[in-house]
């Protein structure tokens, strides 16, 4: 098996990405956290975990992006991740269902 190259230059390049996303990298890694411990909590399986979990990262993912659109700080990125992966994506989803009901116009005759 070959070595790995011993290059700085790709190091550095490594440690500057790590240190630039270090709070998206964490905040995915509390949400998968959260998502699996609440899953087993309820009594959920591996199955379960394996296709919620990451379902939760990609979710709390989108909303720290859109902090960072409207120009929120990124520190609320561990508290929504950890709310996201604890409320999960089955109750955020009937949330959006209700807001899309009450605030967006219904269509009539199928359009």
């Amino acid at each position: 098996m070959p070595n790995m190259p011993d290059k700085p230059e790709t190091w550095a390049f490594v440690a500057l990405w790590l240190s630039q996303h270090s709070s998206t990298i964490w905040t995915a890694c509390m949400t998968l956290f959260m998502a699996v411990l609440r899953i087993f909590y309820t009594g959920g399986t591996w199955k379960d975990a394996l296709i919620e979990g990451p379902m939760c990262v990609l979710l709390a993912l989108s909303i720290i992006w859109g902090f960072e659109f409207m120009g929120w700080p990124l520190t609320l990125a561990q508290p929504t991740g950890i709310w996201v992966g604890f409320v999960g994506v089955k109750k955020i989803g009937q949330w959006a269902d209700r807001f899309a009901n009450t605030k967006l116009p219904k269509q009539e005759g199928g359009q």
